[in-house]
């Protein structure tokens, strides 16, 4: 196959795959706030309670992944892009063979976790006196993860490595439709909280098999018997890379999965389920901002691999104001918008009072500045120069978070994150990737003054926005929504550009769209402006001369991952929290499930 080719297959690959990702989390959307509006009505708060603490902990318990997924991954690259068969097999078979300890484990685990809910749950007896089986509940989630371990799960890793995770996205999406519309049958016809979750694990076998024959039908060759193994320097050597990631990994697991466990432990399974709610407002919108933004993950690798540093750093200055743009608008109207949705979604008592929804507005945010940092740390290879961090982040916020719910109750719990985010993220993160990835081109102080008067304007125009709100067409129903909704979008993007119209990075933008409007006229490829030597769109850049082509010698495209880059772990909350790019999404299955309520 010729480089052109290869290119354009490469090319077309990613396009099919960020259109079915994104296609696929919309209907995913959509999807669980049907299912979920159908098991409150039907079941209750308390149920919701019980499954949104139950997929917490069973995220934490996918620490015993440890990255095996991402590790193998990375070394199927190589060998599919030479056509090494062999090497294929012997990987998959060590794949197959760690999966299967990994699910043993983590069933063990899952059974000695049982004697501890009732000092997990604060209100264990009175949940038992409703009927709740919690005991098979739990086992029934446990079984759920462990079926993604035992059923052929490893065969789709021969799919994601040759690009063409589309084709697991299409079956995703068929399978999203069956289970959201037996979980909704089951929930109407019996009313059986049993039955709903046993559904949940029949559907996730099934996927495991769809995607198996998906993997088998195309890639046969790869899964015949193969008698040779790994070497044991080979394993040794993927073991330290998987521990290596283990400190992210846990930073991830414990700061997004146990807001729940802590809201349990201190107030009530109930309020597990009121938080639940406003929490799959908050994944919906990160998770599927983070399906577009990670799709130029490649483009900043090729940027970083051949651009000089003051081109890298205009790119990062303008991504950083892109996201605080997007995230901060989105965030803004979760903090305006979310009691009202709230209100006509499901009633007035699941609402949660402010300052509850203006926090998590807050933590919108800060994902998306988190997601810059986290690109630029992943594609400039700075992860031992932070190997502190994550271990920080898991004391101040679980030591935040448990001090905080104890007084001012759920909304502790948003406020021990952003603390976390804060003394971590913040106060580390962009020192190390200016002293590392930007080699001290720019202080750090720059990029701290600019996020804070950001921040200072996104504030302003929130709070003018809730204070209008509460006196301009309040009371209407879903025309106060509607109303309210357009008046954040409007405002908060309007000030941006007024403000900083005149900025390099609005500069940027604008060349960006011109450029692609006269290539859109010409009928050629639209580019945008080239921050390499300042050239605006459809000017020739030596760049282009640079295909992002397979490096065989690394065994990877530039944008692919590589060891040290954290993937996505083998068991995903349904309503799951997205991890930021480069980190595993806190238990994620191979099938990223995400279906339950």
């Amino acid at each position: 196959m010729t480089m052109a080719r290869r290119k354009s297959s490469r090319t077309r690959n990613s396009a099919f795959n960020v259109v079915t990702g994104v296609g696929g989390q919309m209907l995913r959307i959509l999807l669980n706030f049907v299912v979920r509006t159908v098991f409150i009505h039907v079941l209750g708060k308390e149920y919701l309670g019980v499954t949104g603490l139950f997929t917490n902990i069973l995220t934490m318990l996918s620490l015993t992944e440890l990255g095996f997924g991402t590790a193998i991954n990375f070394k199927l690259y190589k060998p599919l892009a030479e056509g090494d068969e062999h090497r294929v097999r012997v990987l998959l078979k060590f794949y197959k063979q760690a999966y299967r300890v990994v699910g043993t484990v983590t069933l063990l685990l899952g059974l000695c976790t049982i004697p501890l809910l009732p000092h997990v749950i604060r209100d264990y007896g009175s949940v038992t006196r409703l009927g709740i089986p919690l005991a098979l509940i739990f086992m029934l989630h446990v079984m759920r993860a462990v079926t993604s371990y035992w059923f052929l799960a490893y065969r789709s890793a021969v799919v994601k490595a040759d690009q063409k995770t589309y084709l697991l996205d299409i079956v995703d999406f068929g399978i999203a439709i069956a289970t959201s519309t037996a979980e909704i049958l089951v929930l109407v016809l019996w009313r059986s909280f049993v039955a709903f979750t046993a559904t949940l694990v029949v559907f996730n076998i099934v996927q495991n098999g769809v995607n198996a024959f998906i993997a088998q039908r195309r890639y046969p060759r790869y899964f015949l018997p193969e008698k040779d193994r790994l070497s044991g320097s080979e394993i040794r050597g993927m073991l330290k890379d998987c521990l290596a990631l283990l400190v992210y990994k846990l930073n991830h697991v414990v700061v997004k999965a146990t807001d729940n466990i802590v809201i349990s432990r201190y107030i009530s399974l109930a309020a597990v389920g009121l938080y639940s709610n406003y929490f799959l407002c908050y994944t919906s919108v990160s998770t599927l901002l983070g399906r577009v933004y990670t799709a130029v993950t490649a483009s900043m690798g090729n940027l970083f691999a051949t651009a000089d540093l003051p081109k890298k750093y205009r790119f990062f200055q303008v991504v950083n104001f892109i996201s605080v743009f997007i995230f901060g608008s989105l965030g803004a109207g979760i903090a305006v918008c979310a009691d009202e949705f709230v209100l006509l979604w499901i009633g007035p008592d699941y609402v949660i009072p402010q300052p509850f929804a203006v926090l998590m507005g807050t933590e919108v945010l800060f994902y998306g500045l988190r997601m810059n940092l986290a690109q630029i740390r992943n594609v400039s290879g700075a992860f031992r120069q932070m190997w502190f961090r994550p271990a920080l982040g898991v004391l101040v916020n679980l030591g935040v978070s448990v001090w905080l719910v104890r007084c001012w109750g759920i909304p502790g719990v948003l406020v021990g994150t952003i603390v976390a985010d804060i003394t971590t993220y913040f106060a580390v993160d962009p020192g190390v990737i200016h002293r590392f990835s930007f080699k001290g081109y720019r202080p750090v102080s720059e990029y701290y003054a600019k996020n804070l008067l950001y921040i200072a304007q996104l504030a302003a125009v929130v709070a003018a926005d809730l204070w209008l709100c509460r006196r301009w067409c309040a009371g209407h129903g879903f025309l106060s929504l509607l109303a309210h909704g357009m008046l954040v979008l409007l405002t908060v993007p309007t000030s941006f550009l007024l403000v900083y119209w005149k900025s390099h990075e609005c500069a940027y933008l604008r060349q960006m769209g011109l450029g692609f409007l006269r290539k859109g006229r010409k009928g050629g490829k639209p580019a945008g402006p080239d921050l390499r030597a300042g050239r605006a769109g459809g000017e020739h850049s030596p760049l282009a001369a640079k295909p992002v082509g397979p490096d065989l010698r690394a065994g990877r495209a530039l944008g692919e991952p590589v060891p040290g880059r954290p993937e996505v772990g083998p068991y995903h909350a349904s309503t799951g929290t997205p991890g930021e790019p480069g980190e595993p999404r806190g238990g994620e299955s191979p099938q990223q499930d995400r279906r339950s309520p």
